[in-house]
């Protein structure tokens, strides 16, 4: 391959890579922080309340709508955030769960009253940078466009 055709390459690649790693401070990362790392890995994302009035943030990927929820929280800054996404399926069973649960890892899955089904994946962000949060990004993207063809969502 050619040095001009290499340069392209690679100029390709760090585009379409997230940006470098931040340094956070060790007490986590606030939800406009989390915001920021979201759009640099190209997807939507925005500040709101759930029902119960907790502040999270919401976003989309795979054509999937999730969540964002932020715990151990000192001055809005906090040190564990988990993403969830639920469905009111019909067609999802208990056995179909239980499946998904015994061969897969990374993404939780169970089974609500009414048929809801939520996935699920806790993560520690109170490390010192944001390369962290993007691994853990990463992993939830794959895993519930995963977990949607698996269930046939």
């Amino acid at each position: 391959m050619t040095q001009t055709k290499f340069a392209a390459l690679l100029s390709i690649a760090l585009l379409a890579a997230p940006a470098a790693a931040r340094e956070l401070p060790e007490r986590g990362i606030t939800r406009d922080q989390m915001v920021e790392i979201m759009k640099t890995h190209g997807l939507p994302a925005r500040i709101d309340k759930d029902d119960r009035g907790e502040v999270i943030v919401r976003s989309r990927a795979a054509g999937i709508n999730f969540d964002v929820y932020f715990f151990h929280c000192v001055d809005g800054a906090c040190r564990e955030i988990q993403f969830a996404a639920g469905w009111n399926n019909s067609t999802a069973t208990p056995g179909k769960i239980n499946e998904w649960n015994t061969t897969k890892r990374y993404l939780r899955v169970y089974w609500k009253p009414n048929k809801v089904i939520w996935a699920e994946q806790d993560a520690i962000v109170g490390r010192g940078t944001t390369e962290n949060i993007d691994d853990y990004l990463t992993t939830w993207e794959s895993a519930i466009k995963t977990f949607k063809q698996f269930m046939k969502l």
